[in-house]
């Protein structure tokens, strides 16, 4: 969901002098700008293009329409796992279990600080894992690292691990598919806020 959401995980908020909201967005700013910068520096210095494109996709089709299906299918992935989250909340005790921890981070948030979030989250590690890293490392790899990134001090957490890990797949996938990163990005915005306000709500 949120690097900086698994940072806050790890701190005591009850020892803090800064209202947890206030700690979130802080962290998303540290966080999520410092990552933005290293993931345009890295692709252009490794190889001299956009951390938002890719120069050899699978499907070879003018711009335009590999766009439109970049888009297509990040929209669709996302009302796919946004339909799913409150059935698997409802019906597995993982989703459960997870859904009360990242409760416990969450419910401070208002929702514009929820958007904020989601925004900079989505943006900042679309550019970074899949834009810049992906293809040095490989879609595999990539994603192995981006689950592990999403880890928390709780055993329960370890289901955010492997859903990060299944969720960087699918968005990997998408992004090797047509080479045009917005789709990917569209997702994981999406996801994220959704998600989050879901949270929020219950």
């Amino acid at each position: 969901m949120s690097v900086a959401l698994q940072l806050e995980a790890h701190f005591d908020t009850s020892r803090s002098t800064l209202p947890s909201p206030t700690r979130i967005t802080t962290l998303a700013f540290v966080v999520y700008g410092p990552l933005t910068v290293v993931a345009l520096a890295w692709a252009w210095l490794g190889g001299g293009r956009f951390a938002w494109t890719l120069e050899t996709p699978w499907l070879s089709a003018p711009y335009l329409e590999r766009l439109a299906l970049s888009l297509g299918l990040g929209l669709t992935l996302a009302l796919a796992v946004v339909a799913m989250t409150p059935r698997l909340v409802e019906r597995t005790k993982w989703a459960r279990a997870l859904h009360s921890e990242l409760g416990e981070i969450i419910s401070p948030l208002s929702y514009s600080e929820i958007t904020w979030l989601a925004l900079a989250s989505g943006f900042a590690e679309e550019l970074f894992f899949r834009g810049a890293m992906q293809p040095v490392l490989g879609l595999l790899i990539t994603s192995l690292i981006f689950g592990a990134v999403h880890v928390g001090p709780k055993p329960v957490f370890l289901a955010w691990t492997t859903w990060a890990f299944l969720m960087g797949l699918l968005l990997g996938l998408i992004f090797e598919l047509t080479g045009v990163l917005w789709g990917p990005v569209l997702a994981h915005v999406w996801i994220n806020q959704r998600n989050m306000a879901f949270i929020r709500r219950h």
